[in-house]
């Protein structure tokens, strides 16, 4: 196998003559299975380096947290507490996973300086074979960064990413669902309406201290004291800045337009990611927000076969346990905010309006409507007159 390089414009690429065969593929990835393996987690590292990465969990792991309240008070001899202490167990949960690909090198390798993946230095003077071997692994992490916040595991379907694993949206929707995240615990705030460049820093503000209009306290001062990560979209911190800016521009310590923190509370990053959701905000340490791994167990196999079809192309087969979590959903360690009504089925999706109505029963066709900003399923049994709905795309 030819290792040519030729320049172009400064920049070196692939030899066209270069050629990949299946047995160099097949024997690189038996050989670097080791390094290989973390490609995956190499390629979510925009996200995991504001998370805690657990591995070992191979499906299911529990862990459990106590609460009690013992108070200490003035001196009686004949008191006695009732000594309660609640246990609440949460379930740390990776799912098995598969990926079998019929691969075609030529098209990889061409494609291999066009991809921020495999310029690291680490594999700027590694074979060519083995590059290739790493890109195809990293496009696995790849793909599960893309969904990490919208991701919903539906187990009859074995072709995408997004069905899965249940994101952190899944969770969430979850805990809301039995009532154990909400307004009233404090640890789920619901956005009075869309997030944009007016706005943006008076939601913010009133999500960490509180709304008087919204009925909200804010998030715990127990959780707002910790150093933490307030997850958001990248438009979400764009309009954030935007916001300040206008409100705050002629102040001569606004010296800088990018905002690394929350006003007057540097203790809490902003995590603008883009695979977070818009008008959405997580708020929680590190060591809460969890991305589960095994890489540890041989039934974790990444093989590169000789293709039965062609002579030229490879297939690729991985298998693969993932899963994400939230430690505790407590108040003092998770606060959530959202517009009411959205889901993780609807939070990244895209709609458009239903152009026939008439005669139309938008229950049964599965059509939304937008309410504040969410797109809810509607329960109308007759299409109403003048009303927009939605379907989703």
């Amino acid at each position: 196998m030819a290792e040519n390089l030729i320049i172009n414009q400064g920049q070196p690429v692939v030899d066209p003559v270069t050629t990949f065969s299946p047995d160099a593929l097949k024997d690189a990835f038996q050989k670097y299975r080791t390094e290989l393996i973390i490609m995956p987690m190499y390629a979510m590292r925009l996200a995991l380096q504001h998370m805690s990465v657990v591995q070992g969990i191979r499906y299911k792991e529990h862990v459990h947290e106590m609460k009690g309240k013992f108070q200490m008070g003035n001196f009686d001899k004949y008191k006695k507490g009732n000594g309660a202490i609640s246990i609440e167990q949460r379930t740390l949960e990776t799912f098995l996973g598969n990926c079998i690909e019929p691969i075609d090198p030529i098209s990889i390798y061409k494609s291999l300086w066009g991809s921020d993946i495999t310029k690291g230095e680490a594999l700027k003077t590694v074979p060519w074979v083995k590059r290739v071997c790493a890109y195809i692994m990293a496009q696995l992490g790849e793909n599960l960064f893309n969904v990490m916040w919208t991701a919903k595991r539906d187990p009859e379907n074995t072709k995408d990413t997004d069905k899965f694993f249940n994101s952190f949206c899944a969770i969430e929707d979850i805990e809301i669902k039995t009532g154990k995240m909400a307004k009233e615990i404090g640890n789920f705030y619901e956005l009075p309406e869309e997030i944009n460049e007016e706005n943006a820093e008076d939601i913010i503000k009133a999500f960490v201290w509180g709304s008087t209009e919204e009925g909200w306290k804010g998030v715990n001062p127990k959780l707002r004291g910790q150093n933490v990560k307030l997850f958001m979209s990248e438009y979400t911190k764009h309009c954030y800045e935007e916001a300040y800016q206008m409100n705050h521009g002629a102040l001569p310590y606004n010296r800088g337009y990018e905002k690394a923190t929350f006003e007057g509370k540097s203790n809490i990053e902003f995590c603008a990611l883009p695979n977070v959701p818009n008008n959405y905000l997580s708020l929680t340490p590190k060591n809460n927000i969890m991305s589960l791994w095994n890489q540890m167990t041989a039934d974790e196999n990444f093989l590169v076969e000789k293709s039965l079809t062609s002579h030229y192309d490879v297939d690729f087969i991985a298998n693969m346990f993932y899963g994400e979590q939230y430690l505790s959903i407590n108040k003092e360690m998770l606060c959530v905010a959202r517009i009411k009504g959205v889901t993780a089925d609807t939070i990244a999706a895209d709609f458009v309006a239903v152009t026939v109505t008439t005669g139309k029963n938008p229950s049964t066709e599965g059509w939304y409507e937008k309410n504040n900003g969410a797109y809810i399923k509607s329960a109308d049994t007759v299409a109403a007159e003048g009303k927009t709905y939605y379907e989703m795309v």
